[in-house]
Formats: structure tokens, C-alpha cells, sequence
């Protein structure tokens, strides 16, 4: 019990300090979060083709 207990304050522990490290650069710089889970915009079907037949 007491070591199942010890993994929950770690996994805890190191939760809280993703949360706090993720909201201070937030903070600090500001959408470098956003911008790198953003979605890259569809390329037309043209543009794509081209791409591969070189």
C-alpha cells in the first residue's frame, strides 16, 4: 500500500510540474504551445501531385 501510494505522489508530482512548466512558457512566450500542435493547412490535389512525381 505504502508503495502504491509513493507512485501516486510521483506521478502526481511530476504531473503538477508539467502542468506549471506548460503554464509559465505560456506565459512567458506565449502560442508556442498552439503553434505547435496547430494543424498544417491541405495542400490541393494539383499541388500534391506535382509533389510527388518529382
Amino acid at each position: 500500500m505504502e508503495t502504491i501510494l509513493q507512485g501516486l505522489v510521483i506521478i502526481g508530482g511530476l504531473t503538477f510540474s508539467l502542468a506549471a512548466s506548460l503554464l509559465i512558457e505560456e506565459l512567458i512566450f506565449g502560442r508556442i504551445v498552439r503553434v505547435a500542435f496547430a494543424r498544417r493547412p491541405q495542400l490541393p490535389n494539383h499541388v500534391s501531385e506535382r509533389a510527388q512525381k518529382n
